[in-house]
């Protein structure tokens, strides 16, 4: 009897592993100083695995009432081999009642595949400052 008892407490815990860990998730975040962001933030990725599909978004969390409306960015992406591809993105920031600090999250690529292993450099650069951000970040996921 306590074997079947162990058999259907174990089955739910292992449902529970195998589901929360399937996907890869890479976030990094870095403060602006002075809630006024103007320089450009740079961020590292790791990849390992030159097959898998990716999501690369961007974080941006703002404290104050009024941040600009869009936020026009220049993003370059340095690969492992030293290839540079930079392109303007533009972030539209919704604004929701009064509630601060908010952080959003935009798509930047989906289904991106990294095909080389290595370190990946993102640089990531308002055209002009910008008020009221408080922090900005790169999420790398896995796309299943």
């Amino acid at each position: 009897m306590s074997n079947k008892l162990l058999r259907w407490m174990i089955l739910p815990l292992l449902l529970v592993v195998v589901a929360c860990g399937g996907t890869e998730r890479k976030a990094v975040v870095h403060d602006i100083e002075g809630e006024v962001w103007s320089e450009t933030e740079e961020f590292c990725y790791t990849n390992e695995d030159s097959l898998s599909r990716r999501d690369l978004s961007i974080v941006v969390r703002y404290s104050m009432p009024y941040v600009a409306d869009s936020l026009p960015l220049r993003i370059l992406t340095i690969s492992p081999d030293s290839m540079l591809l930079e392109e303007p993105f533009t972030l539209h920031i919704p604004h929701l009642a009064d509630m601060y600090p908010e952080e959003h999250t935009f798509v930047y690529r989906s289904n991106v595949v990294l095909g080389l292993k290595g370190d990946y450099l993102f640089r990531l650069t308002p055209e002009l400052p910008v008020e009221g951000i408080s922090a900005v970040g790169l999420v790398v996921s896995e796309n299943k």
